[in-house]
């Protein structure tokens, strides 16, 4: 990984690479193309909010023909994203040190308003609500 946080705060670059490396971690085996560009989001996470025209830019190819090879594996670039973003946000949520806009700007979210919506369409329940189900469990 890369050496670089958009924030130059240490408490955050560690708390990343922890759970990014976790996350990867629990890839399943093999070399397929949707494991290659979770590394890729994953890394490019680390340094900004990752667009699809980098990854195809990193991959030598068009962002139609990425599109159409995730989709042979049964995924999408926007699929992959979420489902990292999502495993992130969980991490970060249980860990109770992280505000939730630093959670947003980790995960490259423009606001912490976008982050909570997204959240919730993807939990059924807000960050808040997250957080207070792991304190109450």
């Amino acid at each position: 990984m890369k050496t670089r946080l958009r924030t130059n705060n240490p408490r955050l670059l560690q708390l990343f690479d922890r759970h990014a490396l976790a996350f990867l971690n629990k890839q399943p085996d093999g070399d397929s193309f949707a494991n290659r560009v979770n590394k890729i989001l994953v890394d490019q996470l680390r340094e900004d909010s990752p667009g699809i025209e980098f990854v195809a830019d990193h991959f030598s190819m068009s962002v139609r023909s990425l599109q159409m090879k995730l989709k042979a594996e049964g995924t999408s670039y926007q699929k992959l994203l979420n489902n990292i973003r999502k495993d992130l946000a969980i991490a970060y949520l249980q860990e109770r040190k992280v505000s939730k806009g630093e959670i947003a700007h980790l995960l490259g979210f423009s606001e912490i308003s976008v982050f909570s919506r997204t959240f919730k369409k993807w939990t059924g329940k807000s960050p808040s609500e997250f957080q207070a189900e792991i304190v109450y469990a």
